[in-house]
Parts: C-alpha cells; structure tokens; sequence
C-alpha cells in the first residue's frame, strides 16, 4: 500500500511537472514566433509589451530544453537554424489552434476579439483603405488590428499574417483568394507639363518625353501598353526611377514629367485638375485588387467580418476617369 501511494505521489509530480512544462513551452514559443516574424528581440518585445531581457531568456530556456540550437546570432544578426524553421512552423500552427479555440468561444459569446494581422500595399491603403480599416476597428472594440505595409503585393504566407490585400493576380494557389474590385493604370502629367512638353498621342512619342516610372515590378526601360489588342512593352525615356509610387506621384503633380498610376492613386488629382490623363486608348488592361488569406484562416470569425465589410464597402469595378 505504502508502495503505491508512493508511485501516485511520483506521478502526480511529474504531472505537475509536465503541465509546468507545456505552460512554460506555451509561453516560449509565443515568444520564439515573435522574434522570427519580427527578425529582432527588440521587435519581438515591443509586439508583446516585455522587455528584450525576457524574450531571450525564453528562447534560451527553449533551446536548453529542447537540447537544440533555434536561432544563431552571428554579428548581431538573427539567423533561423535548420531545427529552428522546422519548429517554428509547428509553433504558429500550435499557437494558430490555440487562437482558433479561443475564437470558437468568442462566436458563442457573440464577439469578435484578439488580434487581426493585416498587410496592405502601401499607396492603395493609403487611398483606399485606411478609412475603412479605422471604421472596422471602431466597430469591433475588442478587437486589436495591426497592419503591416508593403509597396505593392504584400506577402501572405499564413505564418505572419491572417490575411492580405494583394493588388494582381494571386501567385499561391494555396491560398484563398476573394477579389473584392479592379484597378487601370493611367498615363497622366501636370498640366504644366503638357503645356511645356506637349502631349503625346502615340506610345511612339514616349521617347521624347520625360517618363516617371516604377522600379516596383515594371519591365525594364519601358512601360507595358495595350496596342493593336495586345499587351506591349513601349521604350520610355526616364527621368525619374522610384519603387515608391507616392513619389511618383508628387514627382508627376509637381511637373516632372508623365507617369503610369493606379486609378485610386491619381482620382483625387484628375478631379481637382492637378494631373490629366493621356493616351487613354492605350491603358493596360485592369488588375484584380483581391483580399488573401491561408486555408486555415476560413474559419476564423475576425476574417470572415473584415472580409465582408470590405466587400460590401469597396466599390466592385475599376474607377472611372
């Protein structure tokens, strides 16, 4: 009898002893996931509102206790190890059914809460988005959104964003996409400019202007036109060269020269006559402007409402110019 209580006693130990574990792996592995997304311990603390000292010492207590090394730290720099990419996967699918299950009890209750993650290309949320996306948040006051920025086609891999506005053809056919509008390309300048320069009316005569082009994407030495039914690549005389379209947009109301931006980019201006379109026979054909988001997101409620709020508020064809 003594015997048994004593195994008992022995496995209650190591229960409490296991359940301290996972606890502490829980905690760990938040951890772990931040500072890879992040690609710093001092990112990685920000996001979870600790300190740098914490953050490390949970992934050294990790790697201590796993008996592997997850990341290298050569020169300041953070590199994933082999073992480390592997794990981490398993992490953010843990730590992504762990939210799912708090989720799950959030729809019973009626709310939606947590933390949404949203990337959005950088001029189109500026636009376009950023409006709504403070509406949504208004609206749901439990909920916590951030927004992660990027110049065009933000990456949605699943691992550091619930979902993604992508401007183009979707590239994973692993994900789920829903397109929500369109968007067309203009060739536009100040009317300065074209008083000055002159306005073209060929492909032919871009040649002999000044030309504002894209370094985010775009073919080389040119600009791709719609001609003769076809897609084209046109030969443009450069004067300024920019991955970011903003600049591109101020370059051409200031009067550098003529560029080739998105409708939601130049709407504002060609209705306030800062900038007039040209060549409008010549605009390439419309992009797809869809909302993104890995399998394993459909579930999700939070997705689901920014999904179909954004739906509902963005218009479904290309702006009219």
């Amino acid at each position: 009898m003594l015997l048994i209580r004593r195994v008992l006693f022995a496995m209650n130990l190591e229960i409490r002893h296991n359940r301290l574990t996972t606890k502490v792996n829980i905690s760990a592995m938040i951890a772990f996931v931040a500072v890879i997304n992040a690609a710093s311990y001092t990112g990685a603390a920000r996001q979870l509102g600790t300190s740098k000292s914490v953050v490390s010492r949970r992934i050294s207590d990790m790697e201590l206790h796993l008996r592997t090394r997850l990341i290298d730290r050569v020169n300041g720099k953070l590199n994933v190890t082999e073992a480390g990419g592997a794990y981490y996967e398993r992490c953010v699918t843990i730590l992504e059914s762990i939210e799912a299950a708090n989720e799950l009890m959030a729809e019973f209750n009626g709310g939606i809460w947590g933390r949404l993650r949203v990337s959005v290309p950088q001029l189109y949320g500026l636009c376009v988005l950023s409006p709504l996306l403070n509406e949504f948040a208004a609206s749901h006051s439990s909920l916590r959104i951030d927004i992660g920025v990027a110049e065009r086609d933000a990456p949605c891999n699943g691992m550091n964003y619930d979902m993604c506005i992508q401007i183009g053809q979707p590239t994973n056919c692993t994900m789920i996409a829903k397109t929500l509008t369109e968007s067309r390309s203009w060739i536009c300048a100040s009317p300065a400019y074209l008083a000055a320069k002159g306005t073209p009316t060929s492909p032919d005569d871009l040649e002999h202007h000044d030309c504002l082009v894209s370094s985010a994407g775009s073919v080389s030495g040119g600009w791709q036109l719609s001609a003769d039914g076809a897609l084209k690549t046109f030969h443009v005389r450069e004067r300024v060269r920019s991955a970011c379209c903003s600049q591109l947009l101020e370059a051409s109301r200031s009067g550098l020269g003529l560029a080739l931006l998105p409708d939601y980019a130049i709407a504002s201006a060609v209705s306030s006559g800062e900038l007039k379109t040209v060549m409008t026979e010549y605009a390439p054909p419309t992009n797809p402007i869809s909302v993104v988001y890995p399998p394993s997101r459909r579930s999700s409620q939070k997705v689901r409402a920014l999904v179909g709020f954004l739906a509902e508020r963005i218009d479904t064809t290309a702006i009219s110019l």
